[in-house]
């Protein structure tokens, strides 16, 4: 139907068509329009342009919308996870300087205490021996 709306569109918009009187013979074989009929299709024809026009306007313009909401979904999400990768790398970083403190912390060189605590304590058993055994010739 619209092969032959457009055909009679450019049949008409070529001036292809004859003004043809009652009782007067047709030029060629086939259907004959009135000239309303003719303005009808064209009109017709002109309204199914604009519209696929319009509905092609329309559809690239919502392409455009869901593009452009992509694009910030997609930049929200980005920075969105980047602030989050930011974030967690400074709780890593303060974690590790935490647990870098508490190794310090315990491990302190204790080898001067405890070379004096063996020292004091041989010392002192040294001394304890010493009197134990004046005490065990003093009593024979």
């Amino acid at each position: 139907m619209l092969t032959s709306i457009l055909l009679f569109a450019s049949l008409a918009n070529a001036q292809d068509f004859v003004q043809v009187q009652t009782g007067q013979p047709s030029p060629f074989s086939g259907t004959l329009l009135k000239p309303e009929s003719i303005a009808t299709i064209i009109t017709k024809h002109d309204a199914d342009i604009e519209k696929c026009k319009a509905d092609s306007q329309h559809e690239i313009e919502k392409q455009e919308i869901k593009c452009e909401l992509d694009i910030q979904k997609t930049e929200y999400d980005f920075s969105s996870y980047k602030m989050t990768s930011e974030e967690l790398m400074q709780q890593k970083d303060k974690e590790l300087d935490r647990a870098y403190e508490l190794l310090k912390e315990r491990s302190k060189n204790q080898t001067p205490l405890w070379l004096g605590v063996g020292f004091v304590g041989g010392l002192a058993t040294s001394i304890g021996m010493y009197y134990l055994y004046e005490e065990i010739n003093n009593k024979d």
